[in-house]
């Protein structure tokens, strides 16, 4: 059997403005359909018919084997869908310079099927003989006792009045669900519509039954989906986007990575360096951008934002990691006495300022989708003071160090800035927890490592997956109920 899937998406909706290629879980709804139709290794080919040049581009990165361009006259308001699909197969044909034996048409806007639905349809098509089959879900409602018709006259009637008298004798009815339509080709041609004599149905569950048709409809779409993924695994991050400042680091690199092993596609933000970043993750992420940004200017982190979520969809994750050692690197370490006051002041205004301004353009759009997740890199050194002996000898790059008090008086902020916007923003379902990391292998000298290894029960300093993997917690839906919390890796150097 040699089968054909078509999937048909027209430009110009009106009830969802250009909801073939808006954004579901990080990637065009469109793209969902052409997924399921590739993994169910069905079909010889995946067509996609549209009049609109952008979803013909988006199917194309999705994987759409033919992209067929459709007439104006069959992608207005007005027009049927069978002649649409007809075209389709015709055009397909061309294309492929072959002739195919089952026709399957996916309906864009029904993302919740799965690909047993998908070959469940295909296989009581081969097996009975069917002319078509088409899929729908138990009806809420029936036709003998609570659908009714309006008359001409304007009077409601039931559908089906007086000929069943009990409930439990009335036929079974089903709401055709436009998910998955199967014909046999040669019937379709001679005569392409969605009804026959012999026409046969796949039912489906209601939870798989919705269909998009209004911006309530992709609302409840996408909820039902992130908790499918969710209950998979609580740690997925399929389809979510993040963004994550200061990516360039040492750290920010092991984060980016961390949450795109995990699914999500990622926004990496920093002074310099991000689309570096961005570019490797393309092995892991196929849907991920550098943005260069100063965190410290509340217009290019509001203009940042909005070109995120016009190229990757809405933000569900922001990981506010940047933060500064101001110009001149030697000055960073001058003790207190001479630590100057304008170096201190670039300092802030990167390590709290800009995780500020990063959370008020964020935020907002959080709270009106209801969820999200904010998490805030703070330091031990925010937690506690530094054990000033485990500098004797110390050295970074090449040059004596310390902990300088504008570096932990900055981080104890974040841990202040998490608690209020947790509490703040607590009932708009987001959450805001700080991941503290203890000490990590970044450039020190033995010497330093050896002193402050000295002061951790586990007796190592930290490597970057153990910050990673706590980080994918606390974005992921496994950390929930987690909200306020400062979460301490440390290996323990705060239990002495």
């Amino acid at each position: 059997m040699k089968r054909l899937c078509t999937i048909c998406a027209r430009g110009g909706s009106k009830g969802v403005p250009g909801k073939n290629i808006r954004p579901l879980l990080g990637k065009p709804l469109i793209a969902w359909s052409i997924e399921q139709a590739l993994a169910s290794n069905l079909f010889e080919h995946v067509a996609v018919s549209s009049d609109d040049d952008a979803i013909l581009a988006a199917a194309g990165r999705a994987g759409a084997t033919i992209l067929i361009k459709r007439p104006d006259e069959l992608a207005r308001d007005s027009s049927a869908k069978a002649p649409a699909i007809l075209h389709a197969l015709q055009s397909a044909e061309a294309k492929a310079g072959t002739r195919f034996d089952v026709l399957v048409d996916l309906d864009a806007t029904s993302p919740l099927r799965t690909i047993e639905d998908i070959q469940g349809a295909v296989d009581l098509l081969e097996a009975s003989g069917c002319t078509n089959v088409i899929t729908g879900a138990a009806a809420r409602r029936s036709p003998y006792f609570n659908l009714v018709e309006r008359g001409a006259d304007g009077k409601v009637a039931l559908s089906k009045p007086g000929q069943v008298v009990r409930r439990q004798d009335a036929p079974a009815a089903f709401d055709m669900n436009a998910s998955i339509y199967v014909w046999r080709r040669d019937a379709f041609v001679a005569d392409p519509k969605v009804f026959y004599n012999d026409t046969l149905l796949f039912e489906m569950p209601d939870e798989r039954s919705q269909d998009i048709d209004s911006p309530l409809d992709f609302k409840i779409v996408e909820l039902i989906m992130r908790e499918r993924h969710a209950a998979r695994d609580p740690f997925d991050l399929t389809g979510k986007v993040a963004v994550i400042t200061g990516a360039s680091g040492i750290l920010g690199r092991r984060f980016c990575q961390a949450l795109a092993e995990r699914g999500a596609h990622i926004a990496a933000l920093d002074l310099k360096g991000s689309q570096a970043v961005a570019r490797d993750l393309l092995s892991i992420s196929d849907r991920s951008i550098g943005i260069d940004l100063d965190v410290s200017d509340p217009e290019a982190c509001l203009s940042a934002i909005k070109a995120i979520e016009t190229e990757l969809g809405p933000i569900d994750i922001l990981h506010n990691n940047a933060a500064s050692k101001g110009p001149d690197l030697a000055r960073f370490f001058d003790p207190v006495e001479t630590f100057s006051p304008e170096i201190w002041r670039d300092i802030m205004k990167v390590n709290i300022d800009g995780y500020f301004f990063m959370a008020q353009a964020v935020g907002p759009l959080m709270a009106k989708r209801g969820r999200g997740s904010i998490i805030q890199t703070c330091s031990i050194y925010g937690v506690v003071g530094p054990d000033q002996r485990i500098y004797e000898g110390s050295e970074y790059l090449g040059m004596p160090i310390n902990t300088p008090a504008v570096y932990s008086a900055s981080k104890a902020g974040v841990e202040g800035l998490t608690k209020y916007l947790a509490t703040y923003w607590g009932k708009d379902g987001i959450r805001v927890n700080t991941l503290t990391p203890g000490g990590v292998e970044s450039g020190q000298n033995e010497e330093f490592s050896r002193r402050y290894s000295a002061r951790v029960p586990l007796g190592r300093m930290a490597e970057p997956s153990d910050m990673a993997n706590a980080l994918v917690y606390l974005a992921s839906d496994a950390s929930r109920y987690v909200t306020g919390h400062n979460l301490i890796v440390d290996g323990g150097l705060t239990a002495w």
